[in-house]
């Protein structure tokens, strides 16, 4: 960081480069993709008529405190993702990882604990503590654990429960169930 602002992508001029190309085969995805697309088109293009400022600017300190904040606390307006706590560790690191911003050993340290916390006796990770084991807050954690990196964060991760967790909700034709007797998802 050198101090010069990078352009956001979505204003780039080679960002229509990026945008979806469907090859003429058009899915529920595809749909869903190009009114995302067409989304933020529209929201950029209010910006550059309300601004005199070429783009916006990333508030990265703010960012980064609310971040960090959003480690130890979450509104209660959070309450309704209860079941996907490990996603929000996640998704809070992986922001953290992406502004390049360190996160704090003791706030590393307690996220380690509490992903301790929703690792099943199965193998698997829970979307909170007491839950039953699932695939997805399995991935989320699994990755959140990762980006920490240190050797608390590795060592929280039970490798040979975790394969058993993995076999358990493999099915024969090589997909997944998402829990033991749940339902398939990609």
């Amino acid at each position: 960081m050198d101090g010069v602002p990078t352009p956001l992508r979505c204003f780039n001029e080679y960002h229509s480069a990026e945008m979806l190309v469907d090859d003429g085969v058009e899915t529920v995805t595809s749909v869903e993709q190009k009114k995302v697309e067409r989304s933020i088109k529209e929201v950029v293009s209010v910006y550059k008529q309300m601004h005199s400022l070429p783009q916006p600017t990333l508030l990265r300190e703010q960012h980064y405190q609310y971040l960090k904040k959003g480690l130890r606390h979450l509104s209660d307006a959070y309450e309704c993702l209860d079941a996907s706590r490990p996603w929000l560790c996640f998704w809070i690191l992986h922001s953290l990882e992406l502004l390049e911003e360190p996160i704090p050993a003791a706030v590393a340290s307690d996220v380690c604990q509490f992903l301790s916390r929703c690792q099943s006796p199965t193998g698997g990770f829970s979307g909170g503590p007491g839950q039953h084991a699932h695939l997805a807050p399995t991935y989320a954690a699994v990755n959140a654990l990762c980006i920490i990196g240190t050797e608390e964060s590795y060592n929280i991760i039970d490798r040979k429960k975790l394969l058993d967790f993995l076999l358990s909700v493999k099915q024969p034709n090589g997909s997944f169930v998402m829990h033991v007797g749940g339902e398939v998802d990609v």
